[in-house]
């Protein structure tokens, strides 16, 4: 009736069994790269996100070494800590305190006052933290 043996029908089947095989397989693969494609990005963001936050806590160490516990001249404030060799201003009253190389506390005159307000605005503007 139809023409095709049987020994036709059984290669028919084999041939269909081994095509889904093979696309299993191929699926299989593709799955498998694509969860090693997306641990090695995890991986990349986690080993950046270190790196980052190394870099942060060594500028942290680096400012508290360069900065120096200060007392106003003005208002006697203990709160503020400002860099060595800058000016920065008094948290309490905003006096401008200009810190020698050496730590030596004086307040500063009006050009260096001028000069360290337009830093701390430019920073502001750029978001950096600010009278550290």
């Amino acid at each position: 009736m139809f023409g095709i043996g049987l020994g036709s029908l059984v290669k028919i089947g084999f041939r269909v069994s081994d095509h889904i095989l093979k696309q299993q397989e191929i699926e299989r693969s593709r799955t498998a790269a694509e969860k090693a494609r997306l641990q090695a990005e995890a991986s990349r963001e986690k080993t950046i996100e270190e790196n980052s936050r190394y870099r942060r806590t060594q500028l942290e160490d680096q400012i508290a070494r360069d900065s120096v516990a200060v007392e106003c001249p003005n208002c006697g404030a203990t709160g503020n800590r400002i860099r060595r060799s800058s000016t920065g201003f008094c948290q309490f009253c905003g006096t401008a305190i200009q810190i020698s190389g050496k730590g030596d506390i004086c307040i500063a005159d009006p050009v260096e006052r001028e000069r360290a307000l337009a830093a701390e605005e430019l920073r502001r503007k750029n978001g950096e933290t600010v009278n550290v």
